[in-house]
Order: structure tokens, then sequence, then C-alpha cells
């Protein structure tokens, strides 16, 4: 493994592991910086927004929901909770650019 690659593994695991963060620095207080549902930006902005309504519907099915276990609600879990959803979506993006540079790499021929 070279160092770059090596270094960028070492800025992602530094990442998930700070991840939980996130949650421990709003937990009295709301939802994350841009974390908002439509009511809450309704509320923030005055008026509802037809397109995030639309569009807050699309898609519901997450593997993790609000980045935590299910049932894991007290503060040490849900950081646990955070930390296995950023290895959860870590992994997606991974597989997902794999998957996508191995289609590219299939279309092209090799040069000769």
């Amino acid at each position: 493994m070279d160092r770059v690659t090596k270094t960028l593994l070492v800025i992602v695991g530094v990442m998930v592991i700070l991840s939980p963060i996130g949650i421990l620095l709003v937990w009295n207080y709301s939802d994350a910086w841009g974390e908002w549902d439509v009511q809450t930006v309704e509320h923030m902005v005055g008026h509802r927004l037809p397109g995030m309504e639309k569009l807050s519907t699309i898609w519901n099915h997450a593997v993790l929901p609000d980045y935590n276990v299910p049932g894991w609600e007290d503060k040490l879990h849900a950081s646990i909770g955070y930390i296995i959803s950023a290895i959860v979506g870590t992994a997606l993006v991974v597989l997902l650019y794999y998957l996508l540079v191995k289609f590219i790499a299939r279309g092209q021929s090799p040069a000769g």
C-alpha cells in the first residue's frame, strides 16, 4: 500500500472515530446543523418549501435511521451507533466507488 493510500485511510479512520462529536455537541439543543425536517425549515424561514416537502418522501429506507442502532438512546450507545453508522456509510461509499471504477474500466479497451 502506498503512502497516499495509508494517509487517506488514517484520515478516514480518524473521521469515523470522531463522528459522535456531531451528536454530542447538539444533544440537549436540537438537530445538528442542516438535519432539519420540513416543519423545522418552515418555522425557520416562515413559509413552506414545496420542493423540500416533495423530496422528503422520496427515500425513507435508511440502513441506520438517525445514524443510530434502534433502541440505543443514551449518549454512550448513541456514540457507538454513530461510529457503526460511519463505518457502514464509508463501506457503502467505497463499495460503490469500487463498482463504478470496475464498470468504467471494463468499458475501456487496453491501449495498444
